[in-house]
Order: C-alpha cells, then structure tokens, then sequence
C-alpha cells in the first residue's frame, strides 16, 4: 500500500490478539532491527499441531471437547491383569506411531520456523516502525498503568481474562500528527466483566483523533 500509494497516511486499528509484551508488537513499533529471541519467536510459531490427533483416541470430538464414554470401564482386579499376556505387537505399532508423529511435528516446526523467519525479516526490511495511539495513555491515567505493558493501558479486554489486544497504529511520518484519544472508563463500570448494560462489547472502544 505504501508503495502503491506513497502520500497515503497510514492508520492500522483493530484486535491483534498480542499483548504489548509479545513479538508481534515489538516488530510493529520497535525501531529497526529489532532483536528478538528464542521465546519471541517461538511465540510467533503456528499452534496448530498441538491438538493433532491420529483419529485412534475416541475420548475426542473434532471439536476437542471431551465425549461421554457409552459404557463405563470394568474395573480390572490384579488377577485380570496378572492372566492378561503383554501385547508386544500392539506395544511396537504405538511406538512407531508416536515416533512418526514426533518425526512429522519436528519436519513441521522448521518449516515454521522458516517462514516466520522470512516474516520478520520482510517486516524489518520493508516497513518502518508504527506508533500506538495510546502508547503511553497509563502516563496520563495511572488507574491503567503496568509496567508490563510499557505505557499501553493495562487491558482493553475485560473478562474472566483480562489484558491489552486492542490498538491504533499510525505512520508518523507519513502526513499525520496524533491530537487525542478517547479516554476510557474506569474499572469500577466494567465489573464483574464485559459485556455488560453500559458496555456491549467484551472490548474497550478505542478513538483516536489526527490533524491531517
């Protein structure tokens, strides 16, 4: 877009789902390069091999959610299993089984971790920092102020789980100047949790006002 359309402002706003303290916010604002290590960039790895099912394990739906057994297991008294001979076939099959999952997850994480390279390298080089519209809003109202999330409120997210995953990210330097922010409302209007009768969402309303 930038390239496409050079004197374009840029404005980027929406639920990241990342916390002022995750990789995906340091490549957004930090300022080039940004280092990141070990921890970050696992964190930037897809999760979609965890639950990975061989289809064997009829405890799960393709929901993940636990299913109802139709019949209760019979209890096994130490003669049962003392008779019961060891299935050695069946004991080999379940370790070549598991070996070939834990060989797949293994050719699938570097794979990942190829591309997520290749991500953050492509961020760094092709794009310049952002800057957060209510980066440093917890220096303006101490009632949202972590140090955890380095000036950004202290959650916009308020539920049984509560954190920052909501911004507004501009191009300073691309024709535009910040003026305000929306100020948002103490915690005491957002118990026990969102959403609720004042509050329709589960997220905090973010404004932002620029001079063009």
């Amino acid at each position: 877009m930038q390239e496409k359309y050079p004197d374009f402002s840029v404005i980027s706003c929406g639920d990241f789902n990342t916390t002022p303290d995750d990789a995906g916010y340091d490549l957004l604002t930090r300022m080039r390069p940004v280092k990141l290590n070990e921890w970050q960039l696992d964190n930037l790895l897809p999760r979609t091999l965890e639950d990975d099912d061989d289809g064997d394990d009829d405890t799960n739906n393709k929901d993940g959610k636990s299913a109802a057994k139709d019949t209760e297991p019979r209890p096994r008294s130490y003669a049962d299993i003392a008779a019961s001979p060891f299935d050695e076939e069946g004991a080999r099959v379940k370790r070549i089984k598991l070996e070939e999952q834990e060989r797949r997850l293994d050719e699938q994480m570097k794979v990942d971790a190829k591309r997520v390279q290749r991500l953050v390298s492509a961020i760094q080089r092709d794009y310049k920092p952002l800057r957060s519209c209510y980066g440093t809003y917890a220096d303006l109202d101490s009632s949202y102020r972590t140090e955890q999330w380095q000036g950004e409120p202290i959650f916009t997210n308020y539920t049984e789980w509560k954190g920052t995953l909501d911004y507004i990210f501009f191009a300073p330097d691309s024709g535009i100047s910040l003026r305000e922010v929306l100020s948002l409302p103490e915690e005491k209007h957002l118990k026990p949790g969102l959403p609720n009768d004042a509050f329709p969402s589960d997220h905090i309303s973010l404004i932002a006002r620029f001079d063009f």
